[in-house]
């Protein structure tokens, strides 16, 4: 494996690609632990103000009042007696900071998903460049080789095809990719030379 220091061209710039793209899921992360913490803070803050209206309120019973505060409703209007106010006068600045905050965060959030999202594409981009520079030549160059061998074999088969009878015949159609009839190919020559050698001596050898 490279080194990053040894790294240039295409992989040099994937590596940028990388690290920016792991820049934007750490940020992301941050983010959502940033929002679940304020939004624990938030909730704690909210229990705090239905604790201070079953207090002021336990008398009455309004069990609708706690579920509104725990709801999210930070009114000290909800409470029909008089409450500790420092209390409530902080839990409610306490909510009302955390909003501000989520707000904030959520936008960024929203911002940094939709930069890692290029990013990653950026990084899907530059390891392409990095298989085309470096390899794309001779997996190009194999299947163009192969295709050739390949072209050869059937154009042998072809040939083959009506020489033998029955089973080999069916054997032979069972092995070419597709039935068409092949024209001829250079491969076919020695095999052709082949068999009129075959048809004069017994012993001919057979192309390798």
């Amino acid at each position: 494996m490279l080194k990053r220091t040894e790294m240039t061209g295409p992989r040099a710039e994937l590596q940028k690609s990388i690290d920016s793209r792991d820049a934007a899921a750490k940020r992301i992360n941050e983010l959502r632990a940033s929002i679940a913490r304020i939004e624990d803070e938030r909730f704690a803050a909210r229990q705090k103000l239905a604790a201070t209206a079953r207090e002021a309120d336990e008398s009455n019973g309004r069990d609708d009042v706690i579920e509104r505060l725990l709801a999210g409703e930070t009114s000290t209007a909800v409470l029909e007696r008089a409450a500790d106010r420092k209390e409530v006068t902080a839990a409610e600045s306490e909510i009302e900071t955390s909003n501000r905050a989520l707000s904030l965060l959520r936008a960024e959030l929203a911002g940094a998903e939709q930069s890692l999202e290029l990013r990653t594409n950026r990084v899907r981009d530059a390891a392409g460049a990095v298989i085309a520079t470096e390899a794309l030549d001779a997996i190009v160059d194999d299947a163009t080789r192969l295709r050739g061998e390949l072209a050869a074999c059937e154009a042998v088969l072809s040939f083959v095809h009506s020489l033998v009878r029955g089973e080999h015949k069916a054997k032979v159609e069972r092995a070419l990719v597709s039935s068409e009839i092949r024209g001829e190919h250079p491969s076919v020559a020695p095999w052709r030379a082949a068999f009129e050698e075959l048809a004069r001596d017994a012993a001919a050898e057979l192309p390798r």
